[in-house]
């Protein structure tokens, strides 16, 4: 606690290192009840709104109990079974290189000097060396791929991590030279001293802290814990999204990309593969496993084309009969399993006989889920299908994963903290306790120090039709417009579905403001488009609704078109839904209630990023007034002035800029 104290004071570290300190005592108030939680081993909830600095509240208690534990145990260098350590999980890549480019490394720099840290990604974002260079030996590039090809090999001689978000590469050449785990020979690969995933893990295994992702830390769980080093504690930011990453890692998958690349792997139609590269295997021997996988392939084809013909022109359907479909795929596949086991026998190469044990583990791992889909072997598990562009997968998702997660995950550690700015429904973590198996946890619930009632105005549309009605769409768009040409740009829009977002984009006109719409380029792009570019308005659905930051002038106003309600009949929802009434509790008030007021608080939160920030917060759905439960919504969001009046954003609009002006 003293360390708090010297930290977080007036006069404290960050006082005398950070430019422009302001003290904020939320984040004090936060760091001591996670220092407390650690030291009674209790699992605890903080929502810290925008601007309490919640990554140092919460690295400074962490990283003093993880040094003081291995001091006192006299294991500081981490070598032993008795050393202590911490995960730091995020959804985005963008906090994790905030945390590993700036805060973890300002901590070591100011006052934890013996702090090691490591940026922990799964083992395909690291290049193989032994691949690569057997890709090149064996010719398995493409004549399209050849200038990518030289740009890579450039790449490797100056990298000193080997990870692709270094270099611009398309997915299917990093595909042939990235690091699979099953295909790894470990200390048997002869280039293992230069390997750079090994690097890294041997890193890992000397740091005291790991910053890691959401859907990794769950690869871990789901693994059996053997992907990451022992932890003791972890920290989940962004800790709304765990309930569906869990669900999704937790989960049963086959799609018609993860059979492509399993064959291709073998003996892919362009000539490619395992196969071409045994020049010892017989010609008949090869001919039996070619054939074998055009039966695979034919077969494949037909059984996602008719998978493709069922879901018509949706996305998803839920699945609720055993065999709804006929298995073409496990015979042929079956067959070359065992072709491939006799090519194992005959093989005298241990490197080979490696990775045709790793396709044909593949093989049977594919059957085994084709299977556990079909026959739906799995209780507790909604069964689904899915389109998504040319991608075509069945999956088996658990319904309720409170009980997973306490048992599997929160059970197994001495604290879990959990924290992002969007966690409380109506001032209260009932719901996130309930969906996380967290009814013990205990709970901090701290406001923004932002003065949200100087800062935004709230503008309400009470007077439109609801959502149902035949002009609702029509009079939405006819308000959006003109609140656009309000505006005249730095504009955020946010929609609940592509086809209303399609058709305002098809029919809004503003002279002089320029629309990007979500889809037209890779999100990064079109944020930076529309940060340069101030006459201009973004049109984005669920993937803008939460981790985009832009502060300052540059977003001025953020227009919400609906409530985000998930889609009722979407399969994973139903089912949830459907649970909960076998509860006896009603779905709408326990679920799609609390899921979508978090989600319209990660909205409303693009605005207002810094103290100096001012604007305007527009929602064009008029239940926020007419329902009940409307003001479930308005109590989860910060406190600030709500109107009706549309001429209320063009007076706001304008002192905001006189003041710019002043």
């Amino acid at each position: 606690m003293k360390m708090l104290n010297n930290f977080f004071g007036i006069s404290g570290v960050l006082s005398k290192t950070l430019h422009a300190y302001e003290q904020r005592p939320e984040q004090q108030t936060m760091a001591e009840a996670i220092d407390k939680a650690l030291r009674n081993k209790n699992h605890l909830i903080v929502e810290a709104g925008t601007g309490v600095g919640k990554s140092l509240a919460y690295l400074v208690p962490v990283i003093e109990w993880v040094l003081d534990e291995n001091s006192s145990k006299g294991s500081n260098s981490l070598s032993g079974s008795s050393s202590k350590r911490v995960v730091v999980s995020t959804y985005t890549k963008a906090l994790q290189r905030q945390l590993i480019g700036k805060e973890l490394p300002f901590l070591r720099d100011n006052i934890f000097k013996n702090l090691r840290f490591a940026l922990c990604l799964g083992s395909e974002n690291y290049v193989c060396l032994r691949r690569l260079e057997q890709t090149k030996t064996h010719g398995l590039f493409e004549i399209d791929e050849i200038r990518e090809t030289d740009a890579l090999l450039n790449w490797i001689r100056g990298t000193d991590t080997g990870i692709r978000a270094e270099i611009d590469i398309r997915g299917s050449l990093w595909q042939k030279v990235c690091r699979e785990g099953d295909l790894c020979y470990g200390k048997d690969c002869k280039l293992f001293n230069r390997c750079f995933y090994q690097k890294a893990k041997a890193n890992e295994r000397r740091a005291h802290v790991l910053v890691t992702n959401h859907h990794l830390f769950f690869a871990h769980i789901a693994s059996g814990w053997q992907v990451l080093p022992h932890f003791d504690i972890t920290v989940f930011d962004e800790a709304h999204e765990l309930e569906d990453v869990a669900a999704d890692y937790l989960g049963v998958e086959i799609s018609n990309y993860k059979l492509k690349h399993l064959l291709d792997s073998i003996l892919s139609t362009h000539g490619k593969g395992l196969l071409i590269r045994l020049k010892w295997l017989s010609q008949s021997d090869f001919s039996e496993a070619n054939a074998l996988l055009n039966i695979v392939r034919i077969k494949g084809d037909i059984f996602f084309q008719e998978l493709a013909q069922r879901l018509n022109n949706l996305t998803t359907l839920r699945i609720h009969k055993k065999g709804f479909a006929g298995d073409t795929i496990s015979e042929p596949l079956s067959k070359l399993f065992n072709q491939l086991g006799g090519v194992y026998k005959a093989s005298g190469d241990e490197d080979e006989k490696k990775e045709i044990t790793a396709l044909m583990n593949r093989c049977e791992e594919f059957l085994n889920s084709l299977k556990t889909i079909l026959m739906q072997e799995l209780e507790g598990y909604v069964y689904w299908a899915e389109k998504d562009g040319k991608m075509l997968r069945l999956v088996a998702t658990p319904i309720e994963i409170a009980k997973l997660l306490k048992a599997g995950v929160f059970d197994n550690l001495s604290s879990a903290i959990l924290t992002s700015a969007t966690l409380s429904i109506n001032n209260n973590f009932d719901y996130i306790k309930e969906r996380l198996g967290l009814q013990d946890a205990e709970g901090l619930l701290l406001e923004s120090p932002f003065n949200y009632k100087e800062q935004s105005i709230l503008y309400i549309a009470d007077d439109l039709s609801e959502p149902r009605a035949k002009d609702f769409e029509e009079r939405l768009i006819d308000r959006l417009k003109k609140i656009l040409e309000i505006m005249r740009g730095r504009t955020l829009v946010l929609f609940t579905s592509y086809s209303l977002l399609n058709k305002a984009y098809d029919t809004v006109d503003v002279a002089g403001v320029k629309i990007y719409k979500q889809g037209d380029a890779d999100s990064y792009r079109l944020i930076e488009k529309f940060k340069n570019d101030n006459n201009s308005a973004l049109f984005g659905t669920y993937t803008f609704w939460q981790g985009i930051d832009v502060p300052g002038d540059d977003l001025q106003c953020v227009i919400i078109t609906k409530l985000p309600f998930a889609v009722p009949d979407a399969p994973i929802t139903e089912a949830r839904m459907e649970a909960l009434q076998r509860e006896d509790k009603d779905p709408f008030s326990h679920y799609q209630v609390p899921q979508a007021a978090i989600l319209l608080k990660q909205g409303f939160g693009r605005l207002i990023r810094t103290k100096t920030d001012k604007g305007i917060i527009a929602i064009l759905d008029s239940r926020l007034r007419t329902k009940g439960y409307g003001r479930q919504f308005l109590n989860s969001l910060p406190e600030c002035r709500i109107t009706t009046d549309i001429d209320d954003i063009k007076d706001f609009q304008g002192r905001v800029f006189r003041e710019k002006v002043i």
